[in-house]
């Protein structure tokens, strides 16, 4: 998904679809009460649906009503919660969704959750991000790893790279290594480059030899 990305938001929230249309407003949109008011045969360009958790009568993820959006070749959903839930954000995501983040999250995030996900990756919240952490090092400890994810990088993008797949944040990795936040985030940019990854979580999978 590429270029200009077509917004199609799903919710009967005034006040809601008001956010997102100002936090997107670079964006062409649409707007649909009900699922069953989305017709994905008419989808025909680069489009990504913002689905309102809250709204009546929203069928389960597992309904078929889902299936010809979740698998639309042209259309990514992110599933978007005024109470985010660790356990809503992984059924969403184990049924296709791209994305899972609170609906009412400011414009700068859901700007940058629209680009993330635009560009093919997923985006999910930074507590579930580090509980996912958590458990892949908990899963590592157990298996013998070796230094090979790390020959293209320098001393110190692997001396960053490690802190940050232990679940350090970007100011304790700043502390650490006696470096500033911005040194930090310039580093896991380069590493997150060089080994071809999106995020925190998929360099704790490289890291321990996991993906």
């Amino acid at each position: 998904m590429s270029g200009t990305t077509k917004g199609l938001f799903l919710s009967q929230d005034v006040g809601l679809l008001s956010h997102w249309k100002k936090a997107l407003k670079g964006n062409k949109s649409s707007t649909y009460p009900a699922l069953s008011a989305i017709a994905p045969n008419t989808l025909t360009e680069s489009a990504l649906l913002w689905i309102d958790l809250s709204t009546p009568r929203l069928p389960a993820w597992n309904h078929p009503d889902w299936v010809p959006l979740l698998r639309h070749a042209h259309v990514r959903v992110v599933a978007a919660s005024s109470n985010p839930k660790d356990a809503e954000a992984v059924a969403a995501l184990d049924a296709g969704c791209a994305g899972y983040c609170h609906a009412y999250a400011d414009a700068a995030t859901l700007r940058q959750v629209e680009q993330v996900v635009r560009v093919g990756h997923v985006w999910i919240g930074t507590n579930l991000m580090q509980k996912l952490i958590q458990t892949a090092n908990h899963v590592a400890a157990r298996t013998p790893t070796t230094d090979a994810w790390a020959l293209t990088l320098t001393a110190r993008e692997k001396q960053v790279a490690l802190l940050a797949a232990k679940g350090a944040s970007n100011q304790d990795i700043a502390n650490q290594c006696d470096i500033s936040e911005r040194t930090v985030k310039a580093h896991l940019s380069a590493v997150f480059d060089k080994l071809g990854i999106a995020d925190r979580l998929q360099l704790t999978l490289k890291v321990h030899g996991i993906q």
